[in-house]
This record gives structure tokens, sequence and C-alpha cells, in this order.
């Protein structure tokens, strides 16, 4: 098999004593040396209304120093025989993808930079191609639900590699993970109305770990776009989709890995669907935990089923930024509940570039749009409990209330933030023409620090 990829719930225990093996040291060799081991992979967060995110990676470039240029001094770098294909939609549900590892001097890693090709300039002869792709499309493309793909153009400034900041403690005779999580649905975005794609890769590193949450969802949501995630004040820490499989035991199934220990709510979403929240699910170190407290049962108590939303909204508006240089920008949609928690809803990445009519890039505008479809319906939340049982209860107070939050993130500096409220008319009756109620907030980060 090609691709060196784990699942997290067959080799649960492996992971555990690979990990053990690596703390406790061992390795002999010349301890002169003094160098350790730096492994790396690649896992993913959900993606939005693609089959398939296909992209190529060429090498991983690590570096002990936070500020080192590109073409700076102190690199090293994991390359791969050959530039790889990966269909990021395949890293979900604790599948990740063993991209290798490096020697390097005892210290501490502080700069990762993820090196993708480049379509316009890589030799196909030169990839090897997921066996799912098609190798006559381009190595970077996105493959819609609806039907049809469009290649992902990279901008230049990714051509020396995305920039990720980390903190990774190499020990001499030991080896260190990075696990990187590359988020497809951000990573993919629609340069306005244009029908042109851009690859604006977000990337974060996260911890190998044995813990998480594992449960399932009503086959019939499993088409729906439905998104699974853990989070903590609106912070998603992990998300995944469910499992779509012909085999009816594992369709419907979803794992949310590597999960740090702690106490999170999980979320469940989908486009047209009534948001579900589950407060205060305690994570234990090392530990899985299953939502399905009895697994010998023939049917799946917590099995988690979303009703259809009776009444939904549209949050639109744009955000403006006249510096020449842009910022990666993104808004989210928050909705905080009675209880106090504040929920992450939807969240995208903007683009301020602007194409001619033959797809080519011709540089940077000032404003770009947003739009989102929301749920009006107020969401239902359960405190969970070990025993099986969620007792959902309608959040009236919630209802059709959200804050858009528009953020600005320039490398290596603190982001801007300008946050308003959304409150939908639950009472709202539409016409043919404006079926839905709209309502509107626009941004503008000029004065905001440049990336």
């Amino acid at each position: 098999m090609r691709k060196g990829k784990t699942f997290i719930q067959s080799t649960l225990a492996v992971t555990c004593a690979a990990l053990f093996v690596a703390a406790c040291g061992g390795g002999g060799g010349d301890n002169s040396a003094a160098t350790g081991t730096l492994r790396t992979a690649m896992t993913d967060a959900p993606s939005c209304g693609y089959d398939n995110v296909f992209v190529t990676v060429d090498r991983i470039r690590v570096n002990n120093s936070a500020t080192a240029g590109p073409d700076g001094e102190g690199w090293s770098e994991i390359v791969l025989d050959q530039p790889r294909q990966i269909d990021l939609l395949d890293l979900q549900n604790g599948v990740i993808e063993e991209l290798g590892e490096v020697t390097l001097p005892v210290g501490r890693v502080q700069q990762v930079r993820f090196v993708l090709v480049d379509n316009a300039t890589v030799d196909p002869a030169d990839i090897d191609f997921d066996p799912d792709a098609d190798p006559t499309r381009a190595p970077n493309h996105v493959v819609f639900s609806a039907g049809g793909f469009e290649d992902l153009k990279t901008p230049s400034g990714q051509q020396s590699g995305v920039k990720i900041n980390v903190g990774i403690d190499v020990a001499e005779g030991q080896v260190a993970d990075l696990l990187i999580d590359f988020d497809a649905c951000k990573s993919v975005v629609e340069a306005g109305g244009s029908g042109n794609y851009l690859l604006k890769p977000v990337l974060t590193a996260i911890p190998r770990l044995s813990s998480g949450v594992r449960g399932s969802v009503a086959d019939a949501l499993v088409s729906q776009g439905v998104s699974i995630s853990l989070q903590q004040d609106g912070e998603v820490v992990r998300a995944t989709a469910p499992v779509e499989s012909t085999d009816l035991a594992d369709n419907g199934e979803f794992i949310l890995s590597q999960v740090p220990p702690g106490t999170y709510d999980l979320v469940f979403t989908a486009p047209g669907f009534i948001t579900k929240v589950v407060t205060d699910v305690i994570v234990p170190e090392g530990q899985l935990v299953n939502l399905d407290f009895d697994a010998t049962t023939p049917v799946d108590e917590n099995e988690i089923l979303l009703e259809p939303a009776t009444v939904e909204g549209d949050a639109v508006g744009t955000v403006t930024n006249t510096d020449e240089m842009k910022p990666a920008t993104f808004v989210e949609i928050n909705q905080t509940l009675s209880l106090g928690a504040t929920v992450l809803i939807n969240s995208a990445q903007l683009s301020f570039e602007t194409f001619d009519t033959s797809g080519t890039l011709t540089g940077m505008g000032d404003t770009a749009g947003y739009a989102f479809t929301l749920t009006v319906d107020a969401p239902e939340v359960a405190p969970y409990t070990a025993t099986g049982v969620f007792n959902f209860a309608i959040d009236t107070a919630a209802e059709g209330q959200y804050t858009v939050m528009a953020i600005a993130e320039p490398v290596d500096l603190t982001p801007v933030v300008q946050t308003a409220s959304a409150n939908f008319d639950p009472g709202f009756v539409g016409t043919v023409d404006s079926p839905r109620e709209v309502l509107t907030n626009d941004f503008d980060f000029s004065s905001s620090p440049a990336p």
C-alpha cells in the first residue's frame, strides 16, 4: 500500500506503546553526536462540500530559530522520495499520513515550513499520485460534491513554504512527534464569485495523542455535510466528518482523535439542520471516550440525529482592507448558549485576489465578501452523561442569536478581531423573492498591522 496511514481506532495501543518507548529514550548509537529524531505526519479537519481535496506535498523544512527567513541558515528538510499527492478528506476519523522523519541536533524546533508543489511548474512525471485521483488533472485540485472540479491555485508567497510556529523539544536519542493538522475547509478559498479557487493552507501543529471521543450520527446525516467538533470557548480543538461507508456498521461512525485531556463541548452542525451540543464532555488522558457506552447492544442509543431547520437566515457582508499586503482573513459565526458556553457554528477564509476572465491572477482587491446561511431554530443542548442517554433540551434563549467575528491574522502578530451581532427574527415571513431574512455586517481592517 503506497500510503503510510494509521487508523487510530485499530492502532491505539500500538501508538501508545510507540510514544512510551520514545519518551523513555533509548536508541543507542554515538551519544557524542547529541541528536534526536523529528517524526512528521499529517491529518485533517473536515471540509465543506467537497468529495476530494488533493494537495501535493514536496517537503517539510524545520528550523530551531523562530525568526529565520526561508533563505536563512539552520534549515533541515524532510524531502519525500517523490512529491506525494494526498486527498485531505482521507485524513479524518483518526487517519494520519506519515510523511517521514529527520535527524536533528538536540534543541527546540520553533519553525516549520510546509512546502507544496506549484501546479504551474511541477513535472507530473515526478509525482506519486493518489490512486483515487485523475493524474491528468492538476496536482492540487478540488472535486466538488455537486459535481465538477477546479484547480487550486497557490499564491506566489507560498513557494517558500507555509510557516507554522511550533515549540517541539528534540532530546538526545529520542523521537519527537510533529503532527500537522491541515484544515481543508478553511484552506480552499473561492475568489469572490470568479469561479477561481485558491489553496491558502491553514495549518496547525498538534500533539500526537491517544485520547479522543468516538460516536456515531444517524445514517441519513452522513451525506448532509454534518460536522462534529470538540470545542472550548468557541475554539475548535478537533473536528471531523463521519465515515461514509456501504458497510452499515461503519456508516456514520466518527472519531475525534489526538485530543488533549480536558473538558469540551461536542458540537454537531449541518447545513439546513438544527445544531446539537453535548456539554461538559470530559476526555481523560490516554482514553478514547465512547458515546455508545454499551457497544454490545444492536442499537446505538447515542446515535446523534439532527432535526431539519424550519427557519433560516443569511448573514452577509464585506471585509475591507486597503493595505497593499493583506493578512490571512477569516469570518466566524459563533453562538452563545444560555448556560454561558460559546460554540463555533461556521467559518471561512476570505480571498482578496482578483482574476481576469481567463482565470489568471491579476492582483489584490481591497474588499472581500462573505455569506452564511444559518439556522434560526434554537439549538438543542444536553449535558454529557456516562450512562449513555443524552436528554436534549431546546435552548430558546439562543434562538436566532449569533455573533459574526471577522479576524485578520498577520504573520507572527496578534490577530485583530472585530465583532457584530446577527440576531434573526424567528417569526420572519419570507417571500418568493426573499425567502430568508438577511442581516448585513461590514468590517474594515485598513488600519490593522500588515502581515
